[in-house]
């Protein structure tokens, strides 16, 4: 991790001291859409348990709205967390109605 994202991910956790007590005794769900919003609350979240600061890494949520195909890019995503967490509890929700009704 390079010193700028370093010293982000420390002022983010400094801005959340109000929050850090529930932080460090509840394991969180984070929404991943593979984006880059996502990915670098991912990456905290990787950063908080590294530095000891959560005992709980977060259960990674992905939710497939079922609108179009996007097999290649859950593939992605599944390579992607695995590459940097691979102990991760990783958990997929598809709306199948959304998918009957395009058809």
């Amino acid at each position: 991790m390079n010193e700028t994202l370093e010293s982000i991910f420390q002022s983010a956790w400094s801005r959340l001291k109000n929050y850090q007590n529930f932080m460090k005794s509840k394991p969180a769900v984070v929404a991943f859409s593979g984006g880059k919003d996502s990915s670098l609350l991912l990456q905290f979240y990787l950063w908080l348990h590294n530095k000891n600061l959560i005992s709980h890494f977060p259960t990674i949520y992905h939710l497939d709205h079922s609108i179009r195909d996007n097999g290649e890019q859950e593939s992605d995503i599944l390579k992607y967390i695995h590459s940097i967490a691979p102990d991760s509890t990783f958990k997929k929700k598809t709306f199948r109605s959304l998918q009957l009704r395009q058809n």
